[in-house]
């Protein structure tokens, strides 16, 4: 069409282009279009006349259309009519454009033919890699084959390697046990000369404690004075490290200083996997604890900082940076607060027990426990006030702490029935809970976990009295129930209990302390419970020996170890007789206060070989009684306080036969005098905790024969002896080094400054001069 329109006469192109026919054309033509008018006819001519009038200086392509209808960009830049009738000739292509598109068709083939080349050479490439890696995997193949062949002809070289030293061992350890069994032997006999040398220096220098000259620990035991002996760095390493692991951390670092030999042996590592700080709470620092875990820090497994609240933010965050830490307790930490527990649960992601209780956290800690303690088992924030139901939110729905199985909440009386709402939703592993001294707790809060937490094996309610029995029945219907706490209750009946009897056969432990509406028929409800094997019955008034009968003469008998009847003043010496008969695996009974128990119910436990720990506070034991328990020489425990007919002849004859007893109460016993402590020092040397508060007849001799033989007494009550004075704390100084404990409450006969000389050796001093108060009965 372009060709058609070069013959044009020149002279009407001018024509065109200086009337500018073209322009109004498109003009017309525009307006017709978009205007779109009835009468086409009548708008042309009134368009035509508008131009004769006014002239072609306003005449654009779109001036006959309205301006609601004109487009908002302009699209076309020239007129199309120009390009039709050819008017301007530099819009026709040129050879150049003709050339520049046969160029660009041209490169557009060659760019297809190159892309076709590039796909072919890559799949090619991408073949003979593939070809590579299975000649690759081949011979990594081969290979393998070749060492299995070897590695099975090394085993069998090393199956008749250990079969050789099999039987070189065998010879070796017949050997070894002939060489023991004389050494054994010899030390038997050495032993045996060494008590007799014993028993002849004490007889010989019994004057010399009287007369209040010290003995030396060494003397006391019979062993020269030479040139001192180290046994212990003669000993295997592994016994050593044994020996060394039952010190604390003070003890281990004073033996640090003994010798090089005993330095080498407390810095190996599995002494330093469990730190407990707690006994030195009192001198612990940030300073040293982060020397301390900067030390052991790559082996710390377990850490105790209970009541350490000199710490800070510095040692909590020397804390953080032990990654293999699993044991940490920061009760009682007042140092503690939200940051440094974000620190410490970033740092420490593989915790497995957590104990941040009697502490000031708040929900921001709570979240970090559900953010980052993913391994999380065990927690307790127990005496925490500052947490709020929303906290339980952030535990509950976090990703970590979906392992908890223990959670100890007790005395965070702040909490709603919300919280246990979403305690229930969220920790549904729970398998132990404790709720103790929770005043406000209701039957609805525990009903809400107990529906959804179906794997609750232990509950404690100590102190929450609450509670009616439907909790309890509810309670009963989670068959795998084994541990039960209650205390100071005054709503749960036997109805409960015969429900919890009936349907949790499981149960295995159970306290019901200060129920007083539990009666017999509770009893036997709990006789179907046949692994039953502690039993806590303090204060319980209305069970007697009937009650005791039913739960001793079942099937769970025999398995029972531990029974406490405090205060159960209807139970006497029947009871006793049906526990003798019956439960062969008692090792713990407690019957203080019952005052129908006579001495010949007592005489019955001496002959009970099973039990090691027996409180008999406030029953009527003398002479006899004592007598015949000592009969039992399985005794480590024992409890006679308030026991007023005991005399030196009874506690003479009870301490010639229990010579292995640890602990023992003679609180009290207004009737014992310096000559039984004297036979109770020279025949029970192992005692380790004594009470003798309330002896008001006991002077500075019976302490002089206590610190001259006694020399592992730990805790040791003199409260109320009015006859002691200053010079037996001296001799009590120097024998017993032990010592961490001593009470000397209203001993009038001491000083204020002979105290506080203790308390510089002394961990634990409890002293004042007051007059004896009413109740010790003076």
């Amino acid at each position: 069409m372009a060709a058609s329109l070069k013959g044009i006469d020149p002279e009407l192109k001018n024509y065109l282009r200086i009337h500018r026919l073209t322009d109004i054309y498109e003009a017309l033509l525009t307006g017709i279009s978009v205007m779109c008018p009835d009468d086409p006819y009548q708008f042309l001519v009134d368009k035509l006349t508008y131009l004769r009038d006014y002239g072609l200086d306003e005449l654009f392509w779109d001036c006959f259309v309205d301006e609601s209808m004109k487009p908002r960009s302009r699209i076309i830049t020239d007129s199309n009519l120009d390009y039709v009738f050819n008017l301007e000739e530099h819009l026709l292509p040129t050879p150049e454009m003709y050339a520049m598109a046969y160029s660009h068709y041209n490169n557009s083939l060659k760019t297809v033919c190159f892309s076709a080349w590039m796909q072919y050479h890559l799949r090619k490439r991408m073949r003979k890699l593939q070809l590579q890696r299975k000649m690759a995997s081949a011979a990594q193949h081969h290979c393998h084959q070749l060492l299995r062949h070897n590695l099975h002809i090394w085993l069998d070289w090393t199956r008749y390697r250990r079969g050789r030293q099999a039987m070189a061992f065998n010879k070796i350890q017949h050997v070894f046990n002939v060489a023991v069994s004389r050494v054994i032997f010899q030390a038997w006999r050495n032993v045996t000369l060494d008590a007799k040398r014993t028993r002849e220096y004490f007889e010989i220098n019994l004057t010399r404690l009287e007369r209040g000259e010290h003995m030396d620990e060494e003397d006391a035991f019979g062993h020269g004075s030479g040139e001192a002996r180290d046994d212990v760095s003669l000993l295997p390493k592994k016994v050593a490290v044994l020996i060394f692991g039952f010190l604390d951390i003070r003890d281990l670092a004073r033996c640090a200083a003994v010798c090089r030999s005993w330095k080498v042996i407390t810095q190996y590592s599995a002494l330093w996997s469990r730190l407990d700080l707690s006994k030195v709470r009192n001198r612990v620092t940030d300073k040293s604890t982060n020397k301390l875990l900067q030390k052991c820090r790559p082996y710390m497994g377990h850490l105790n900082l209970r009541g350490c609240r000199q710490l800070t933010k510095l040692a909590f965050t020397a804390v953080s940076e032990c990654r293999n830490l699993q044991d940490l307790n920061l009760s009682e930490c007042y140092g503690l607060n939200d940051d440094a527990m974000r620190l410490i649960t970033e740092g420490c992601r593989i915790l497995l027990y957590f104990n941040v209780s009697h502490t000031s956290i708040t929900d921001a800690s709570l979240r970090c426990f559900g953010k980052y303690c993913k391994t999380l088992q065990y927690l307790s924030i127990a005496y925490c006030k500052r947490f709020t139901d929303k906290g339980l939110y952030y535990l509950s729905n976090g990703e970590g702490c979906k392992k908890l199985i223990y959670l100890d909440l007790s005395n965070c009386t702040q909490l709603n029935v919300e919280g246990f709402k979403y305690l229930s939703e969220g920790l549904t592993s729970l398998q132990e809970l404790h709720l103790n001294e929770f005043s406000n707790l209701s039957d609805e809060s525990v009903q809400l976990v107990l529906d959804k937490c179906v794997n609750i094996k232990t509950v404690s309610f100590l102190g929450t009295c609450n509670l009616s029995d439907e909790t309890f029945k509810k309670l009963a219907l989670n068959r795998k129930l084994e541990r039960l706490k209650l205390e100071n209750n005054q709503r749960i009946s036997d109805s409960a209990i015969k429900a919890i009897g009936k349907n949790c056969h499981d149960l295995r432990q159970i306290y019901m302390v200060d129920c007083q509406r539990v009666t017999d028929l509770a009893l036997k409800a709990l006789s179907m419970c046949r692994n039953l094997t502690v039993i806590n019955l303090a204060d319980c008034i209305r069970i007697t020996d009937t009650g005791v009968r039913h739960i001793v003469e079942s099937s769970c008998g025999p398995k029972i170890r531990e029974m406490n009847l405090t205060n159960c003043i209807r139970v006497g010496d029947i009871a006793l007789v049906n526990i003798h008969k019956r439960c062969h695996s008692l090792t713990y009974l407690s019957v203080c206060y019952c005052e129908h128990i006579s001495e010949a119910g007592i005489e019955l436990l001496g002959q009970t070989h099973s039990l090691t720990s027996v409180d008999l506070s406030g029953c009527n034991c003398g002479d006899q009684a004592l007598s015949s328990l000592g009969n039992n020489l399985r005794f480590k425990d024992v409890t006679l306080a308030e026991c007023t007919s005991i005399t030196d002849l009874g506690l003479q004859k009870f301490a010639q036969q229990c010579r292995e007893i640890e602990r023992l109460d003679l609180s009290h016993c207004a009737q014992l005098t310096d000559g039984a402590i004297k036979n109770l020092a020279f025949c029970c040397r192992m005692i380790n905790v004594l009470s003798l508060a309330g002896c008001k007849l006991l002077t500075d001799l019976s302490i002089q024969y206590l610190s001259g033989v006694c020399h592992y007494l730990i805790s040791l009550d003199l409260s109320g002896c009015v006859l002691v004075t200053d010079k037996s704390m001296k001799y009590l100084r120097k024998g017993c080094k032990k010592l961490r404990m001593l009470s000397i409450m209203y001993c009038r006969g001491i000083t204020k400054s002979t105290a506080h000389k203790l308390m510089r050796h002394i961990e634990q001093v409890d002293y004042n001069s007051d007059d004896v108060p009413s109740y010790f009965g003076y």
